[in-house]
């Protein structure tokens, strides 16, 4: 289902040249229109179904066979017949149970036969047989913890795709803050391009009417030209990374190939935080106590260490010796007439009980040997493997606190800048009106100016980032839209 943004970028693309964007509505555009997202999403509906599909294993399969066969031959005797008919039914239900790990098998079968035999006490006759048997593993696959082991074993990977999807929605909403704040930035750069060579431009103006009243010369007019020139120039670089910038967000929010929309201008109108206004970050300690019990990876980790653990109490089991108690009662009638057959089996006229222990070993072992140690193997791996990335995500979230505390430090120290670089202009500016100061001074301190500006608003850019990017290395980014 497509957000409601994106018929909205396709009417600006096709009447108004912009649209405005807040950051709240690009995360909602991103998170329904994501083409990497929605593929994610679709394996996480596919691991469920797979998880549900294990427990098939318990159903009841029930197997039905119905056969004729009539057979004509060579009688040995004079008392012997020479052709037999018969019609068969046969129907089983079996069902494993996930309590015990044993299996029960329910068979019913009727046979009739025709035949021309003397020695047939009844030349047409029906035997029924109905039998109920349960076989118990007493040693190697007993008990619910192994009978139910796959299945949770596919539980914890349906679980681990979804953390999966939690992660790849965290970091598209990460990605759509940084392409958010670098447009952001980019027009801001565009901006004091802009203003930038207004300046200079101002001051080519000025200097020519000085050459025109025969109190200027021509060097300083030539140097007003050059800079100019300059900052057509840096103008020109910053249009096209503005335009760059939009298309990195786009892509991000509404992917396709459709030109008029990739032609439309998102006008970005959420304002840069204020880093004065902020709330200081938390402690690294505290970030990252949040980090371990929040970020997708380690969850997903977690549950591979839970299913690596799985999988060797199965192969513990799987190395035992096989000891199974088998238990059979069964019932069976013969008769002339088919309803009299099927009244004695069902009434367990004549019944047969048998009890039994079935014991089988694998001489040396050497596969469910192995086997266990593999999976032993791959418990350590998996833990390992939760601590080194244990000790990243520590070195990512005590940076994503670094960078706040820095970039906040920063965007006081760039306001600062450019206050006195205003200040230094507006000095030199009234030095070179009273003849004081010449056409270089006044570009060097322009160009000190501009530069300051785009520091200014570069410096709120990376602080905005800089909290999403500890937000993210939190794990709770975009948390409030999903699990």
């Amino acid at each position: 289902m497509m957000n409601a943004l994106f018929p909205v970028l396709l009417l600006a693309a096709q009447s108004t040249p912009s649209v405005e964007l807040t950051l709240e509505a690009a995360y909602r555009t991103a998170l329904e229109n994501n083409l990497g997202l929605r593929i994610e999403a679709a394996n996480t509906e596919a691991a469920l179904y797979n998880y549900r599909a294990t427990w098939g294993t318990f159903d009841w399969v029930v197997d039905a066979r119905l056969g004729y066969s009539d057979a004509e031959y060579q009688p040995r005797d004079v008392f012997g017949g020479s052709s037999e008919t018969n019609r068969e039914l046969t129907f089983d239900l079996t069902r494993p149970f996930a309590a015990t790990g044993g299996t029960l098998r329910t068979h019913f079968g009727t046979t009739e036969s025709k035949t021309n035999s003397s020695f047939q006490v009844e030349p047409r006759s029906t035997t029924d047989i109905i039998s109920l048997q349960y076989t118990q593993p007493l040693l190697r696959g007993a008990w619910r913890e192994y009978a139910t082991s796959r299945q949770r074993e596919s539980q914890l990977d349906s679980r681990r795709q979804d953390e999966q999807l939690r992660q790849t929605r965290q970091k598209l909403l990460l990605d759509v803050s940084i392409a958010y704040w670098n447009h952001v930035a980019a027009i801001d750069a565009l901006g004091v391009a802009d203003s930038s060579l207004n300046l200079a431009r101002r001051q080519l103006d000025q200097n020519q009417r000085l050459l025109d009243a025969g109190m200027g010369t021509t060097v300083e007019v030539l140097q007003a030209e050059a800079g100019v020139a300059t900052r057509e120039e840096s103008r020109l670089k910053a249009e096209v990374d503005v335009r760059k910038a939009a298309d990195d967000l786009k892509q991000l929010l509404v992917p396709g190939k459709d030109a008029e929309l990739w032609e439309s201008e998102l006008v970005p109108v959420t304002p840069l935080p204020e880093a004065g206004d902020a709330v200081p970050p938390p402690a690294w300690e505290t970030a990252f106590s949040i980090a371990v019990e929040r970020r997708p990876e380690l969850r997903r980790q977690r549950l591979a260490v839970q299913a690596a653990s799985v999988r060797h109490d199965r192969a513990k089991v799987e190395r035992r010796a096989g000891l199974d108690l088998d238990l059979t009662a069964s019932s069976q009638g013969f008769s002339g007439s088919s309803s009299e057959a099927l009244e004695t089996t069902a009434q367990f006229d004549f019944p047969t009980y048998r009890a039994a222990l079935v014991f089988n070993y694998a001489i040396g072992n050497t596969g469910a040997s192995n086997s266990e140690r593999a999976a032993w193997a791959s418990i350590r791996a998996a833990r390992l493997s939760y601590d080194d990335l244990e000790s990243k995500i520590a070195a990512e979230v005590r940076d994503g606190v670094r960078q706040v505390r820095y970039q906040a430090e920063a965007v006081r120290a760039a306001d600062k800048s450019l206050e006195l670089a205003q200040r230094q202009l507006a000095a030199e500016e009234l030095r070179f009106q009273n003849g004081q100061s010449t056409t270089f001074e006044i570009l060097k301190f322009q160009t000190d100016l501009a530069q300051s500006m785009s520091n200014a608003r570069a410096a709120r850019a990376n602080y905005a980032k800089s909290l999403a990017t500890l937000t993210s290395a939190q794990g709770l980014l975009g948390e409030a839209r999903g699990p």
